[in-house]
């Protein structure tokens, strides 16, 4: 996807509930809580997602909670409890706070590499497949 200077703005001050689609990247300032699917996504320090976010590129010095799928991603703010960031590549950016330097994580899990992400897509297909039976057990 070629980059032609567009993008999604949420800024500070905004919020979104619900499920958003972009084809240029998205730049949060705002609170986002629901779906978002995007090539990348940058978090500014006023900015927080929860919910399920698929896209290439996180940057994130906001805070991030739920379900996070990307091919890169690079923390320097806040991870929430019960989320699961799955990624082909994390780094970690300690980030200045009042003189001292921190990068927050709650009780979380994180799946780095390509097998983990290969491992999530396959869950994910597996889970389609239950829901096709409409929570019958699969045998």
């Amino acid at each position: 996807m070629a980059d032609n200077g567009k993008q999604t703005i949420i800024e500070d001050g905004t919020e979104f509930d619900g499920s958003m689609r972009s084809r240029c990247p998205v730049s949060l300032s705002g609170k986002l809580d629901g779906q978002l699917e995007a090539p990348s996504l940058t978090v500014t320090s006023s900015g927080s997602v929860k919910g399920r976010v698929k896209v290439t590129d996180l940057k994130s010095e906001g805070e991030v909670s739920g379900q996070i799928d990307a091919q890169s991603v690079q923390l320097s703010g806040r991870v929430s409890d019960q989320t699961v960031i799955t990624a082909k590549t994390l780094e970690v950016k300690l980030a200045d706070k009042n003189g001292g330097v921190q990068v927050t994580f709650g009780n979380c899990e994180l799946r780095v590499g390509d097998k983990n992400r290969d491992q999530q897509a396959k869950g994910n297909e597996q889970r389609a497949k239950d829901k096709e039976h409409h929570g019958a057990p699969v045998r």
